[in-house]
């Protein structure tokens, strides 16, 4: 019997606003106490290779929501995102201080991982669906990996894993949810030993609190959750960690909310950072409101909402009934439909989701002398064609000001690939370091991380991008991908620790634990942040050179020498001879100027501190590399639309034209050609300043259709001052499908009977059989009978025929639909008709797929990869009750055979005349290798065609005639 680890229950509602004085509890409620645990360094531990053998099944948490995209159309931005941050960071900080990894799915059993970690003053505690392991802080286990189901004694292992330290008790915090009661469970340590005892308890909700994002607070343990009604709660934290009985929790319903209709609803509160706290301070919670979305929003901005307790009489706590709304520079959300993944991985169509339209976790809050601040993030799309990059918020206010943006930007450096679930918290010195994932076409999903240091340019990530983990996998059985990460800070209120998921080999996510400073901690250490002079530009032979250095160590500095360098050669040496306190920024001009007057050359210009005492010589220079523009010159940087997938038709062609000049461009023709057709030209209306980006999709689309290569050529035709930069070129492919899937348990088909047919087969390889060598004839207008059985109960199964012989079936291809299967090894027939039409007539691809109903509840989606279920190809050959002679091709008469190694001859013995035939031949993705008119002699039809170029495998001839008739046979190149 089939046992779910974990399932993510994602609702779609929508919310009316509230009367602003509804700011009173809306539930209030106590907690029901489990007992106190075991240790849980005395836990199970769990043994993988029987872990792999039975819980594996259920290891997919599926989602199949489909949402729309973009509610608003023209909701701003229109194309992408033009305040994004296009270049890297350039200061280099230490490397990553413990870099291990935390579990992974084998251990843990459930995707995707849900990764989350927290460190104390010794240990880090790791868990993820449905794991837990705590290590000391050099990566060392000390307890695990255990299942979460060991530590509550109701022995739930639903997942959603949150763990918090809480520096303020010296107390650690585990949670997740209870399908079955719609319940939240909470663990407290009894001692500051996370591998000591715990009290537990569970708090029974009105509805299932999926995604549930905790924080802490000085007066309550904050949570919101992805649900109706009450979605904000607060836990009586003093209760908790005293073990009581019957611990308080208090709901709340957001006022003026709109949720996210595409994905999952996720305001955040704010953590703690730190032991500073005003006594009075209310708990804040934060929530993006997207223009795309429709409804009441009209323009991107975040909301803001004040929590006041009252655990005396909780009915006297309060929310505001009037969110503080802050406006941002506009930002698109959302991105593809939820569950069908958003960003490309290499060597694979299959996706991965990034999870847009949330707060990410989690969301930090700090208090400095003279402000508090608040770090926010989540994701956006960059160029409206789901390249992700982080927007990152550092909200402040103070005691007689409200939150207002302090800064903001979207970090997305151009090299074409995502970065996506952030996480970011801001250190005692008030610099923000910002961790990641990142993905594209050319790069599996790997971790990284960048930050900034106080005082530097607003907006900007300034610290070098720096690697955690690279990925060496890709995931290929699922769209499902975090779903979130978790950055936590150290009890030094300096070192960042960082837990998110990578793929160590395929589909095997495995989480990885790190941590990284930016604060250097070294007495003497000085280093050039910024060159703030010379930029791109019509530029001279007599430019002045500005840079920003910085004070990284602990005492202040004075007299120490600054180098310039343009193309590596040095060019002046002068003395800083003022005095920079300790994390402080300074500016400094050089006397000397530079010639920069070449006329479209990009210069690299380097400025270096020598200061003879530096403990850390690794951000001393700084790099900048410098262009003098050309005043016209705009070109085409990129093709994104659209990409290599399964079922392309006509399709939105989709450029990003990039303005590298000096001079605002504006009404820019620009064209796309396919496979060297003639061009298409339209006209940008939009104005694009210089250095800015602009995605612009042509309102005439492109043909797309047939299986194959397409090469797309977009150039801007505008005459400008450099034509070396118009163009870009991208070749795509439209593909058949070939779904993957698990059926190594039984799942899938282990008999077909059709006709002729009647093949019994175990588990075929990746879930996908090729038995398009058996075919059998079935007749139109007639009862025609097909039998199915699986391996494992609880089974379905659908059939399809590719009637117009395309390799992509259409929904009036669809036979059968859903049948239940739901004995293992037993007999289910089930019937079809296919209509007297000539057009039908011919030799077809036949499909039959078989799934697991709770993993996968439709089996009538012809290509989307199974999570436990299995695809068998056949062939049909359909005869109508008309004469065969008037009507089809007899497939007996149509023969391959091969006349030399690289040569083979296709020949059809007509027994009329069938006028102009072709063939054209296909691999098994469906892409067309060759196209050919046959030789007609009398009745007989033959053509030959080279193999040379084509690897061995297996082909597919198909033949074409008029009337829609059409016949197809398998061969193999050897």
């Amino acid at each position: 019997m089939k046992n779910i680890l974990s399932v993510l229950i994602f609702s779609i509602f929508f919310l009316s606003a509230y009367a602003q004085d509804n700011t009173k509890p809306t539930y209030e409620a106590t907690g029901t106490f489990l007992g106190k645990t075991q240790p849980l360094r005395d836990l199970p531990v769990v043994n993988v290779a029987e872990r792999e053998h039975n819980s594996s099944r259920a290891k997919i948490i599926r989602n199949r929501l489909r949402a729309p995209r973009k509610v608003n159309e023209n909701a701003l931005p229109l194309h992408g995102d033009n305040t994004a941050q296009l270049e890297f960071g350039r200061i280099f900080t230490l490397a990553p201080e413990e870099n291990f990894d935390g579990t992974n799915v084998n251990e843990a059993g459930a995707t995707p991982p849900d990764p989350t970690g927290a460190v104390g003053p010794n240990h880090y505690v790791h868990a993820a669906n449905v794991v837990i392991k705590i290590f000391d802080k050099q990566g060392n286990v000390l307890s695990g990996p255990s299942p979460l189901s060991s530590i509550w004694q109701n022995g739930v292992n639903n997942g959603d894993p949150i763990v918090l330290y809480d520096q303020l008790a010296d107390r650690w915090f585990l949670s997740q949810f209870n399908i079955a009661t719609n319940g939240l469970l909470i663990a407290i340590s009894e001692t500051p030993d996370p591998t000591g005892a715990y009290f537990t308890w569970e708090f029974p909700l009105d509805s299932f609190p999926d995604y549930p994002h905790y924080t802490v607070w000085n007066n309550a343990y904050y949570l919101t959750a992805n649900k109706g009604g009450q979605n904000t709660y607060a836990l009586d934290r003093e209760a908790l960690i005293n073990g009581d009985a019957n611990p308080q929790i208090v709901g709340f319903t957001l006022p003026g909310i709109q949720p996210n209709p595409n994905t999952v609803f996720s305001p955040e509160p704010a953590n703690l950072l730190g032991t500073t706290i005003g006594p009075n301070t209310p708990g804040y919670i934060v929530y993006l409101q997207d223009d795309g979305w429709g409804g009441a929003i009209t323009t991107d901005h975040l909301k803001i909402w004040e929590i006041n307790l009252d655990w005396n009489d909780t009915s006297n706590s309060t929310i505001s009934g009037t969110p503080l709304e802050l406006n941002t520079q506009p930002f698109e959300a959302t991105f593809a439909p939820f569950g069908t993944g958003d960003v490309n991985q290499p060597g694979t169509n299959q996706k991965i989701d990034m999870i847009g339209g949330v707060i990410s976790y989690m969301t930090n809050y700090r208090e400095f002398g003279t402000h508090n601040s608040m770090i926010v993030t989540f994701n956006v799309d960059v160029n409206g064609n789901d390249r992700s990059g982080v927007r990152w918020f550092e909200l402040r206010n103070d005691d007689a000001t409200p939150w207002s943006i302090f800064q903001e930007g979207t970090y997305a450096p151009n090299d074409g690939l995502s970065r996506f679930m952030g996480s970011a918290a801001i250190d005692a010195q008030g610099n923000i370091g910002l961790a990641f994932n990142i993905a594209g076409d050319f790069l599996p999903a790997g971790i990284r991380y960048t930050g900034r240091f106080s005082g530097d340019p607003l907006g900007q990530m300034t610290v070098a991008e720096t690697v955690i983990q690279n990925g060496m996998g890709v995931q290929t059985n699922t769209n499902r991908f975090g779903d979130y990460s978790h950055l936590t800070m150290d009890v030094d209120n300096f070192t960042f620790w960082h837990t998110a998921e990578y793929f160590a080999s395929n589909n095997l996510w495995t989480t990885k634990v790190a941590s990284f400073r930016l604060s250097s901690g070294f007495e003497n250490d000085i280093g050039i942040s910024n060159i703030i002079t010379p930029n791109d530009g019509v530029l001279s032979a007599n430019e002045t050179v500005q840079v920003t250095f910085r004070n990284y160590g602990t005492v202040p500095q004075s007299n120490f020498n600054i180098e310039l360098r343009v193309e590596g050669n040095l060019v002046a040496t002068e003395v800083f001879s003022g005095t920079i306190a300790e994390n402080s920024t300074a500016d400094f001009t050089f006397a000397q100027q530079i010639d920069l007057s070449n006329e479209g050359q990009t210069y690299e210009i380097s400025a270096t501190t020598t200061l003879g005492t530096d403990q850390f010589i690794l951000n001393d220079e700084y790099t900048k590399n410098v262009t003098h523009l050309f005043g016209n010159d705009v070109g085409v940087t990129s093709i994104d639309s659209p990409t290599t997938g399964e079922g392309l038709g006509s399709e939105v062609v989709s450029v990003t034209v990039r303005n590298f000049g000096a001079n605002a461009q504006s009404d820019i023709d620009v064209s796309y050609s396919i496979n060297g057709q003639p061009a298409v030209t339209e006209t940008i209306p939009n104005t694009i300043n210089p250095g800015e980006e602009f995605t612009f999709n042509f309102t005439q689309e492109g043909d797309f259709s047939q299986l194959g290569d397409y090469t797309i050529f977009a150039t801007t035709v505008n005459s400008d001052q450099n034509n070396s930069n118009n163009s870009s070129q991208v070749t795509i492919s439209n593909d058949g499908c070939s779904p993957l899937s698990d059926c190594s348990f039984g799942d899938g088909i282990t008999k077909f009977q059709l006709g002729t047919i009647d093949n019994e087969t175990s588990c075929s390889n990746n879930g996908f059989g090729d038995f398009t060598d058996l075919n059998t004839t079935i007749q139109t207008d007639t009862t025609i009978d097909v039998t199915v059985a699986s391996g494992f109960d609880g089974q379905h199964f659908s059939v399809f025929i590719d009637f117009n012989d395309n390799f992509v079936f259409e929904e009036n291809e669809l036979v059968i639909t859903d049948v239940p299967i739901p004995v293992a090894d037993t007999d289910v027939m089930s019937s079809f008709t296919i209509a007297d039409d000539p057009g039908l007539a011919g030799t077809h691809l036949l499909r039959v797929r078989a799934s697991w109903v709770q993993s996968d509840p439709t089996s009538a989606d012809a290509c989307v990869d199974f999570t436990f279920g299995e695809t068998e190809d056949y062939t049909v050959t359909v005869e109508t009750s008309l004469s065969l002679e008037e009507t089809e091709f007899n497939n007996s008469d149509f023969s391959i055979y091969p006349i030399d190694d690289d040569n083979y001859e296709v020949s059809f013995n007509g027994r009329a005349n069938f006028g102009d035939l072709r063939v054209e031949v296909y691999n098994t993705l469906g892409q067309l290798i060759a196209r050919r008119e046959m030789t007609q002699q009398g009745n007989d039809y033959s053509v030959v065609f080279n193999t040379e170029d084509q690897a061995s495998g297996v082909y597919l001839v198909k033949l074409f005639g008029t009337n829609n008739l059409s016949t197809v046979k398998k061969f193999i190149i050897k």
